[in-house]
């Protein structure tokens, strides 16, 4: 599996004001820093190549990342457009992943 992309607090701090927003709170954005806690998730779907993953809220795509590496098909949906923009730098370099917007 690739490794997964480290996403401190303080990245996601500077990756916040460099884009120029903040997270939602009434969207009850919370954002998965701990890369043991990703790996867990991942491989605790025992996910394999005939799987589709759906998954609610991508946010910035760390925890996207690794369900690619595992899964054939990924489908983030994600209603916020700011976080749209930052997953897209770091999923769609993934074939088998398939982001879904809409606004709310």
């Amino acid at each position: 599996m690739k490794p997964a992309v480290r996403q401190t607090r303080s990245y996601l701090m500077d990756l916040f004001a460099r884009h120029g927003f903040h997270p939602r709170t009434d969207f009850g954005q919370n954002f998965l820093i701990d890369l043991n806690l990703i790996d867990v998730l991942a491989r605790e779907g025992r996910l394999g190549p005939e799987d589709v993953v759906l998954e609610i809220g991508t946010g910035t795509g760390s925890l996207t990342a690794q369900l690619s590496a595992l899964a054939g098909a990924v489908i983030p949906v994600e209603v916020d457009t700011n976080m749209v923009t930052l997953a897209r730098e770091v999923v769609d370099e993934f074939s088998n992943v398939t982001l879904l917007h809409r606004m709310p």
